[in-house]
């Protein structure tokens, strides 16, 4: 990679996107080094040129690459990875003029779809290439910006469960199989959730506060919610019953979950949790710190190239 910094390109909303780039691809994900390799091929072929292209099987060194890349302003820099690579790298986009290009190389790919990309490596690139650039709205929690959740309960050990090796294996069928593993081992927990407008205290199994549309792969987080409106979407059972979380788990493939009387279910821009016993934190599927949770809507905060029919 030359170390001569690149000029400061700044872009606006429905540009092309720039054609100078870096490729960074985590090759812990699913697909990462079968699809790194053609990657190169493809994305030359449509007209992107690549300053440098790397491989990382370790998440610190692919971050600190990053950094760099970012730091002299590559005009676009694209990630190769899951929803963990794309959360691990949102705070060093944030405040640069570097654009991110996407390739969806993950188990549940939720960001990518809320962007409308498909876990297509030709229509992938195709996008890095003549889609356009928009910005989107990133959450913050705890002083870390995340593109898709943050999680407390169920979802954490479902997190904890979820290895290289079984995703690798598995595919998209893993997280069932976690998920029956998980529902052994949670138990109710006693949860405050306070956002502007109020509080509410109840005990639980989950609290899920995303941002954007999907989560868990394909589920909607409501059925309006997306990834430009400026608002988090939260909802939490207000039952510790896995008999209201079955409930919930029927209406999460249409985002429906919030329409049931068990279910507390808002949008926000701002709030805490707090949790008894303190439990820890899933961050777009990587396991973090405690609760207490302080989040946050951070508007359009990500420039991200989309397809031309991205309408946020």
């Amino acid at each position: 990679m030359s170390l001569e910094p690149s000029p400061d390109v700044t872009t606006t909303p429905g540009e092309a996107p720039p054609k100078r780039a870096v490729l960074l691809v985590n090759t812990k994900s699913r697909r990462g080094q079968e699809w790194f390799e053609q990657a190169k091929v493809v994305l030359g072929q449509k007209g992107i040129q690549l300053e440098a292209a790397k491989s990382f099987k370790t998440i610190d060194k692919l971050l600190a690459e990053a950094k760099t890349a970012i730091d002299r302003n590559v005009p676009l820099l694209i990630a190769g990875g899951g929803d963990g690579t794309f959360n691990a790298l949102a705070d060093l986009y944030v405040d640069h003029q570097t654009v991110m290009g996407v390739l969806p190389l993950g188990t549940g790919n939720s960001f990518a779809r809320d962007l409308g990309i498909p876990a297509d490596l030709e229509t992938a690139c195709d996008v890095i290439a003549n889609g356009k650039v928009v910005h989107v709205d990133l959450g913050w929690a705890n002083g870390t910006h995340f593109v898709n959740v943050a999680t407390v309960g169920l979802t954490t050990k479902i997190a904890q469960g979820l290895t290289v090796p079984m995703k690798r294996k598995f595919g998209r069928f893993v997280y069932a199989i976690v998920l029956t593993q998980a529902l052994k081992k949670i138990k109710p927990f006693r949860a405050k959730l306070t956002t502007e407008f109020g509080t509410h205290e109840f005990e639980t199994l989950q609290v899920v506060v995303g941002n954007g549309r999907f989560h868990a792969g394909p589920f909607p987080l409501s059925p309006d919610a997306t990834i430009t409106e400026g608002r988090l979407s939260l909802y939490a059972l207000r039952k510790a019953s896995k008999l209201e979380l079955l409930k919930m788990a029927l209406l999460m493939p249409f985002g429906r979950q919030g329409s049931l009387a068990g279910v507390h279910q808002e949008e926000c821009t701002r709030g805490r949790l707090e949790t008894f016993p303190p439990m820890a934190v899933t961050v777009d599927g990587e396991v973090c710190p405690t609760t207490p949770l302080e989040f946050r809507i951070a508007p359009k905060a990500l420039r991200v190239v989309a397809p031309q029919e991205f309408a946020g």
